[in-house]
């Protein structure tokens, strides 16, 4: 991964997976929304297409910036963009109600849980242009959008979606996770930041 002395955002973004510290970091606002930031949110989603994902976060290819990006209605039969968008410094206003949803994450390859997510809400974010927009979300209604976005506003908070299990889930995925310490160690030679539950 390269950054060049004039941008904060490396040129060819890498997906980072756990344990890599900067998962467990909150990320810092963008103050600045210029042709550098567009840039790599163009690279952001050449990453999630990749990997065939259908969200994005900054911290996820080691960025520790408050973005994101999706394209929830994205198949792997079909796997051009259908939706798009960017997500900066984004926030959730006014939640309301609980729902349970089976989740998964490209940083955490191989290991999916049922998680339990705000149900309505509001969305605020700005797009790469640093305009602000509002979008209210009902994931019961079917607005699979509003599970993308809560698990990649995690990411930006630090917070990666297999804290969110419970004990007897944990056991379930614990070798995995384990196996994914053991490659990073390996790789990195150092232990990360690991999930202690």
């Amino acid at each position: 991964m390269t950054v060049t002395a004039s941008s904060p955002y490396p040129l060819r973004p890498e997906l980072v997976h756990y344990p890599h510290p900067i998962l467990r970091r909150r990320a810092s606002a963008v103050t600045v929304f210029d042709d550098a930031l567009r840039a790599f949110c163009r690279e952001m989603f050449l990453v999630m297409e990749l990997h065939q994902g259908v969200g994005l976060a900054a911290p996820q290819v080691a960025v520790g910036k408050r973005i994101f990006v999706t394209d929830h209605l994205r198949r792997r039969d079909d796997p051009s963009p259908k939706d798009r968008r960017v997500w900066i410094n984004p926030r959730i206003e006014r939640p309301e109600g609980l729902t349970t949803y089976e989740e998964g994450c490209l940083s955490f390859p191989g290991v999916y849980a049922k998680v339990q997510r705000h149900n309505r809400f509001t969305f605020v974010a700005q797009d790469e242009w640093g305009v602000e927009r509002k979008l209210d979300l009902d994931v019961d209604s079917g607005e699979f959008l509003g599970i993308v976005v809560q698990h990649e506003l995690d990411h930006l908070d630090g917070k990666v979606f297999v804290e969110l299990l419970t004990v007897a889930q944990l056991t379930l995925v614990r070798k995995r996770l384990r196996e994914l310490e053991v490659d990073y160690k390996k790789s990195t030679g150092n232990i990360g930041a690991v999930l202690r539950k």
